[in-house]
């Protein structure tokens, strides 16, 4: 059986178990099979690095009147975001539940996660792209709304009338393709290849369509009012989910759409002047926010908006760092919201002005949060260096002096988080008594997605000198 087939089949058989076994198995049954995923992705990886390219595709018949066949394809970009998508899975499912709150519910949704995970970053078709997509989304909208916060029933329906629009805007776009077109096929590489043929006002308006869908989910701006509840209400599990997966399927679309469309070079600026509004902008509302998940919600729109000017840079460079960047920061905003969930929990506060003592009673916490600051703005030697190095030399290339502007967005971001961070986590003058202390669970998954983010900080070659 084809590697990518066990790999959805998996989630599949660990939901059946998890429906017919009691509540005390979740824990175990969801750890095996994201620790199984990243285990297969892990072994894919290094087969890639010692063959140099990696290259796995198998197709089905399913509706041969429409020709409609499943199709499963993964090379070196869908490897680096399969890989960041285990990593979070993994670490979200043994630490994410800190509270251990209602344990079979919260397994069953982050198996459908890695369900459409593995799915959408796998699809050789449209039609797949699309199911896996609607997949996640419904598994991110209950997520928010039954696991969340008591304001998450607004901030789940805001994200969903949303998506549901996103949704509608990509399918239009499918079936443009299918019956607008001469290719009249779903298969992306089919598109890709025949791309040529496509007529010029049909590929207009293929793109705005699939341009449309793609940015209301990563988010950008104006496209982003769903985000800072979302992000924020949602379980610590749902915004590790949410800011480190969810948002990579619309970044990967809007890669594949550059990729399917030749007519997205002549609107790959308009694409970038939004991407660095959407930075900026997302940087500018961080100044007010005092809540520690709406900041990290905010920090990941404005990597978001980093990672979509590099899409559009559509160079080398900018690819290359497009692809290392939504493996970085699908780890370092996960890792964020992880820390933010726990310091949630030991001190049952969200506000950074009235966190004390963190630095004095959670060490971990504190620590960790420092790092995670560090690697979101793009320290030497982290994983984020390297996807912002690419990106910028690559929006240099495509758009000059004007593609460095987002660099302002960083600095901007980085400065109010060490503020934040120098003001109430690492201050030492007050000590809170009450702390509800972390267990071993957490701190494993501070050590794993640190480890993470620094070895593809210092050896980026693994997964960069596979990718054509």
């Amino acid at each position: 059986m084809n590697v990518i087939a066990i790999m959805i089949i998996l989630p599949l058989i660990a939901l059946l178990a998890e429906i017919a076994l009691s509540k005390r198995y979740s824990l175990t049954i969801v750890s095996i099979s994201t620790f199984i995923m990243l285990a297969i992705v892990s072994y894919l990886l290094v087969v890639g690095f010692i063959h140099g390219s990696i290259l796995v595709a198998q197709s089905y018949a399913y509706i041969i009147a429409p020709s409609i066949s499943i199709s499963l394809y993964l090379n070196i970009a869908s490897l680096m975001l399969l890989l960041m998508a285990s990593v979070v899975l993994f670490v979200a499912s043994i630490s994410g539940n800190i509270g251990a709150e209602r344990a079979k519910l919260s397994s069953a949704l982050m198996l459908l996660f890695q369900l459409a995970a593995t799915g959408i970053f796998t699809s050789g078709t449209l039609i797949q792209f699309f199911i896996f997509w609607d997949i996640g989304v419904i598994t991110a909208f209950v997520m928010i709304n039954t696991l969340g916060t008591a304001s998450s029933k607004k901030a789940s329906m805001t994200f969903l009338i949303y998506e549901i629009f996103a949704s509608a805007m990509l399918l239009f776009a499918i079936l443009l393709i299918y019956f607008g077109t001469p290719l009249h096929t779903f298969n992306i590489q089919a598109i890709i290849s025949g791309s040529n043929s496509m007529p010029v006002s049909a590929q207009g308006l293929i793109f705005f369509f699939m341009a449309l869908a793609f940015m209301v989910n990563m988010p950008l701006f104006p496209f982003h009012s769903w985000l800072p509840g979302a992000y924020a209400e949602a379980s610590t599990q749902g915004s590790m989910a949410l800011a480190g997966i969810l948002s990579k399927f619309g970044a990967f679309g809007l890669l594949l759409t550059f990729e399917m469309l030749p007519i997205a070079s002549h609107y790959s600026i308009y694409v970038a002047g939004l991407a660095i509004v959407s930075s900026i902008y997302a940087s500018i509302v961080m100044l007010s926010q005092t809540d520690i998940k709406r900041i990290i919600a905010y920090a990941a729109m404005v990597e978001m908006g980093i990672i979509a000017l590099g899409i559009s840079a559509f160079n080398v460079f900018g690819t290359y760092g497009a692809l290392y960047g939504m493996l970085a920061q699908g780890l370092t905003i996960a890792f964020m919201f992880l820390i933010a969930g726990a310091i949630v929990f030991e001190f049952g506060e969200r506000d950074m002005r009235l966190l004390k003592g963190v630095i004095a009673n959670a060490k971990a916490s504190a620590y960790s949060l420092v790092v995670g600051v560090l690697a979101l703005s793009g320290l030497p030697l982290t994983s984020g260096f390297i996807a912002d190095l690419l990106i910028f030399i690559g929006a240099y290339k495509s758009f000059s002096i004007y593609g460095l502007v987002p660099l302002f967005a960083i600095i901007l971001m980085v400065a109010y988080m060490y503020y934040l961070l120098n003001k109430s986590v690492l201050s030492s003058r007050d000590r809170n008594w009450n702390v509800a202390y972390l267990g071993v669970s957490q701190k494993i998954g501070y050590g794993i997605f640190i480890a993470f983010i620094f070895v593809f900080g210092i050896l980026p070659f693994v997964l960069l000198n596979m990718v054509h």
